[in-house]
């Protein structure tokens, strides 16, 4: 008889946390699973990404402004009796604030809760608005059965935050390889000119991502060299300032804004050096990614990259901060030739974050049922 599992999240919107469930998704034996993927909005870029074996309800039709605000006074029980015909034996919430509240709100005492925690909690903790207080965010934490954080920095953070009751461990989010591999077969819209130095970022253009560093930063490393290049993917709310930003530097005719993209791949195959520059990155997949197509990875030190990058030993870590970032731009205009050495082990690293050592926490987690 097949198990019966049902993750809650608010949409399926391009972010590194719904690019991780649907690789989840995609490594359930759907011999073994049965799986329901709830979501507060239908709609969101990713959605038509759901395998076809996966069943897809959701409360609204679209996302309405200030919702959020109203949401959080509206019974949780009233939204999973609504939505939630059947029973489960795991049931994940996959995303904090209201997802959390649903899950915490079954109707089955029988079933096993996990809350999947992506973010860290001191940095920002985006759930407390939804649970309006602390305390009601700890008591719906000790409701469920065990929590996982995506890095080690996460865990103390959320642990810190919460102090729940709840026993907490950590399973580092993974990459498919195959999807990779896949979507490389397919062409960009733009080639880079090979004989520049193409640093390349991908983020949500929000103000935590530190685009703006970066772009300052990268405008200080082309007055020493011109051959360097900054491609920009993602959107976001900082989107209109930053490219204000670009132009006020007078580097706008060599930054580029390529969007969102459903496949980032082919950008990253393109590019010469992988530049991260986030204020507060718990995890970071995209990382992963660079590695894995054998890319030199540069982060500033803000959270799960020096987890990732081992501390300095597959990548270059730099101080989280405009001067940090600006000493890495101009280092790599000076010589950026110094980071090829990464490339021979960026791979390799990668393969220590791969699908099936992830899925053998998870499987472990929904077999214990």
């Amino acid at each position: 008889m097949k198990k019966k599992v049902l993750f809650v999240l608010d949409r399926m919107v391009m972010g590194g946390v719904e690019v991780l469930l649907l690789d989840i998704l995609n490594s359930l034996d759907t011999k073994k699973y049965s799986v329901t993927v709830m979501t507060l909005f239908d709609g969101g870029e990713l959605k038509h990404e759901l395998p076809k074996t996966v069943k897809h309800v959701f409360l609204f039709a679209k996302q309405y402004k200030g919702i959020y605000r109203v949401l959080r006074f509206i019974s949780p029980s009233l939204i999973y009796n609504k939505l939630i015909r059947e029973e489960y034996d795991i049931e994940i919430s996959f995303k904090t604030g209201m997802p959390e509240k649903i899950v915490a709100a079954s109707r089955n005492p029988q079933s096993k809760k996990i809350a999947w925690i992506h973010g860290d909690m001191e940095y920002q903790n985006f759930g407390i608005e939804s649970h309006i207080t602390a305390f009601k965010q700890r008591e719906c934490y000790n409701k469920y059965d065990r929590i996982i954080t995506v890095s080690d920095k996460c865990k103390k953070a959320f642990l810190n935050v919460t102090k729940t009751e709840t026993p907490v461990e950590k399973i580092y989010n993974a990459i498919k390889s195959e999807k990779i591999v896949m979507k490389l077969k397919e062409d960009p819209d733009i080639s880079m000119d090979k004989s520049m130095i193409n640093l390349i970022t991908i983020a949500r253009l929000h103000e935590d991502k530190g685009i703006d560093r970066l772009i300052r930063a990268f405008a200080e490393g082309y007055k020493i060299n011109n051959k360097i290049r900054l491609h920009i993917i993602g959107h976001g709310p900082e989107e209109d300032k930053l490219k204000k930003l670009v132009k006020e530097l007078n580097v706008n005719d060599v930054v580029y804004f390529l969007g969102k993209q459903l496949n980032p791949y082919v950008y990253l195959r393109e590019a010469s050096i992988y530049i991260h520059s986030a204020i507060s990155e718990p995890f970071g997949i995209v990382l992963l990614e660079a590695l894995y197509l054998g890319l030199p990875v540069v982060s500033t030190k803000c959270g799960g990259p020096e987890e990732i990058l081992d501390n300095g030993n597959y990548g270059l870590l730099t101080e989280n901060s405009q001067e940090g970032l600006n000493k890495i731009l101009i280092r790599i205009a000076q010589d950026h030739e110094q980071l090829l050495k990464f490339s021979k082990i960026s791979k390799l690293r990668a393969n220590d974050f791969g699908m099936d050592v992830m899925m053998e926490r998870v499987l472990s987690l929904i077999d214990e049922v």
